[in-house]
């Protein structure tokens, strides 16, 4: 808008200049002229106006965005209400603007508005759970059964030869296991009907133990993390392969790159993005990019032990102890919240100060559950939603909307909106 603007500008001061360069050489009549130069000015006004306009819209909608999403709230109306059956025997995860119940009986896939959309029995042992897109993969950790997914209900379920130690779900519904033979591991990688793709076998004197794997959201790159014995000392290993053309044509194990740590133990790694992996240790993050092939791109250390992790596609979330030192009288805040770019900087530092169970974080926030306490902040700190509920809550899940969030307790759960309650109200 602005350039178009200027090549406005710069063609009517040359369509002037070409005017009053023709009067010297010959006369022209003074109300053409003045005709010319009012249409020109009335062109110029329109468009100024034009102008105007845009930026009056433009600037309202940033201004209802930022109150939307700046405004804290203190209240909530109950939007839906259902009952939980066994609460203690669930474990949720997010998906689609909503959530997956599931235990050792089966899954349900629940609504941004409580109901359930559908559901699917099973017997496991211990269920363990992986969204990615619109595909989920619950597999039997110790078990061998895995189930795939998505919006309509169950795709495939599958029947490992070994027992399961890890799972991971791509875009597309293909699916990672770590299997734990008699004497070799296995990473294998099958599509959403369960027809295996590729095999990579480990062992504990060769590459040692494999503690977690993930895949890319388009499933051509794997990231793993091994635990072995060196001498006396346990380190651990990570690896990244490639099963796209370049790692065709690589090796054929896949294998892109390896890397030995010598200070950190390494539990869990994932695929922040297509191309961004995020190795969390104890007491470090290691940030690699992986395009084809894999670089360190940054490290993150701590003095502080980590206590909690949480992550989306740009930033990297931690929770460690508050050890600074309070003034007199003042009451310390056991935790402190930091907020890391995909480059290592960090953006944001906010101390918490109640015991929570569960952290979780969606595009725009922050979510902490614990007892009866519930606080939600955004990307840069602001408390959104600070409220203490009549009973204990075991998570809170965020839907669609943003004032809208599934609040879960031990025997029921509820859809809430966020409201402000005036002093009268409280009352």
């Amino acid at each position: 808008m602005k350039k178009s603007n200027e090549q406005g500008e710069k063609k009517s001061f040359l369509k002037y200049f070409m005017i009053r360069s023709n009067n010297a050489k010959e006369p022209v009549d003074e109300e053409t002229y003045d005709e010319e130069e009012n249409e020109e000015r009335n062109v110029d006004f329109s468009s100024l106006i034009r102008v105007l306009l845009v930026f009056l819209v433009v600037g309202t909608g940033a201004f209802i965005l930022h109150y939307l999403t700046q405004r804290n709230f203190n209240g909530y109306e109950v939007v839906e209400k259902t009952n939980v059956k066994n609460s203690a025997m669930l474990d949720y995860i997010a998906y689609q603007n909503s959530l997956l119940k599931y235990s050792k009986d089966g899954v349900t896939y629940v609504d941004e508005k409580g109901g359930a959309v559908w559901n699917e029995t099973y017997a496991m042992k211990m269920p363990t759970a992986d969204v990615c897109g619109k595909y989920a993969a619950i597999a039997d950790l110790s078990g061998n059964d895995v189930y795939i997914f998505d919006e309509e209900g169950k795709v495939s379920s599958t029947s490992m030869p070994y027992n399961i130690c890890d799972v991971s779900v791509a875009s597309q519904g293909e699916f990672a296991v770590i299997l734990e033979g008699e004497k070799v591991n296995y990473i294998n990688i099958y599509d959403k009907n369960g027809d295996q793709i590729s095999e990579i076998q480990t062992t504990i004197n060769q590459s040692g133990y494999p503690m977690d794997v993930d895949l890319s959201n388009d499933g051509e790159k794997l990231f793993s993390t091994y635990l072995y014995i060196d001498g006396a000392n346990i380190k651990n290993g990570l690896a990244a392969y490639n099963f796209g053309p370049v790692g065709v044509n690589e090796n054929a194990d896949r294998l892109m790159a390896g890397y030995q740590l010598e200070d950190t133990i390494v539990p869990k790694v994932e695929f922040m993005d297509n191309n961004t992996i995020c190795a969390f240790g104890d007491n470090q993050i290691i940030i690699y990019s992986m395009k084809e092939k894999p670089s360190e791109k940054t490290k993150i250390s701590f003095e502080e032990e980590i206590k909690s992790i949480f992550f989306n596609q740009q930033y990297i979330g931690v929770v460690v102890e508050n050890n600074e030192e309070s003034n007199d009288g003042e009451k310390r805040a056991p935790y402190v919240m930091e907020l890391y770019n995909t480059n290592g900087r960090k953006v944001m530092s906010r101390k918490i100060d109640f015991s929570y169970e569960n952290v979780r974080m969606t595009d725009k926030e922050i979510l902490f559950a614990g007892g009866n306490q519930c606080k939600i902040y955004n990307i840069k700190g602001g408390l959104k939603f600070d409220y203490t509920f009549g009973k204990n809550i075991v998570d809170i899940i965020p839907t669609g909307y943003s004032r809208r969030y599934i609040v879960l307790y031990d025997n029921d759960s509820e859809v809430i909106r966020l409201k402000h309650v005036g002093e009268k109200e409280k009352q």
